[in-house]
């Protein structure tokens, strides 16, 4: 399997820490922006995207685009989504909240007038994260595992990244929220995640320079214990 994005962490990112969990063999292509930017850098990929959009996920002959499909791909071909409906529905269900979040990060970070807007998203996001909290009290798994006992599942992956993406954009906001700290820390200390989130392999930007928050190292927690 090869997957081709940014040399960031962004709407990739769920899909390598699945893979990572598992131990899965696959490589990894950056596209620098530099190249992205130039006359020719969507012009491969027109080819086999409508849009000339990253990410693209490769798996033999077959290419798949869209972040949240490739996503889903990803975790399917695991053994990381549900056995039934239920489970799989659930897995969804926590999935979008999560992609919610992730999604109000990106507009906050790549906004023109961030230092206004962060203010009125940390008390937003703080709402959210109340009810989320009491969301996961009532249907978690178990203290550690959003929707299976004991399992990592799609859900898990990209709630974890979405907690991690709060963390350095709203200093001290994931503290007053010790379950979802408590479950995001648990993923990340997991085998496999562990050693990728704490080595070079792993970019160390949320997004690219140009973003007003998260481009650079500084911006993006970096797991080191």
């Amino acid at each position: 399997m090869k997957l081709t994005y940014f040399p960031v962490r962004g709407r990739i990112e769920p899909a390598r820490l699945m893979l990572e969990l598992v131990g899965a063999r696959y490589e990894f292509e950056a596209i620098p922006m530099e190249l992205w930017d130039g006359p020719d850098g969507k012009a491969r990929f027109l080819q086999i995207t409508p849009f000339g959009q990253l990410p693209v996920l490769k798996d033999g002959a077959f290419v798949l685009c869209q972040s949240l499909a490739i996503d889903r791909y990803v975790a399917r071909k695991l053994d990381l989504y549900g056995s039934t409906i239920e489970e799989t529905a659930r897995i969804d269900e926590v999935t979008e909240i999560a992609n919610e979040l992730l999604l109000e990060v990106g507009l906050v970070c790549f906004g023109p007038n961030f230092h206004e807007v962060r203010a009125a998203h940390r008390t937003s996001t703080a709402t959210k994260l109340d009810l989320l909290e009491k969301y996961f009290e009532r249907t978690s798994a178990d203290a550690e595992h959003w929707v299976l006992p004991g399992r990592y599942t799609l859900a898990d992956a990209t709630m974890a990244f979405a907690l991690e993406s709060i963390w350095p954009l709203q200093p001290g906001l994931l503290d007053d929220f010790p379950k979802l700290q408590h479950g995001m820390k648990a993923f990340f200390a997991a085998d496999g995640v562990r050693s990728y989130v704490r080595s070079d392999r792993r970019f160390r930007t949320w997004t690219v320079p140009s973003a007003a928050f998260g481009g650079r190292s500084e911006e993006t927690i970096h797991w080191s214990d």
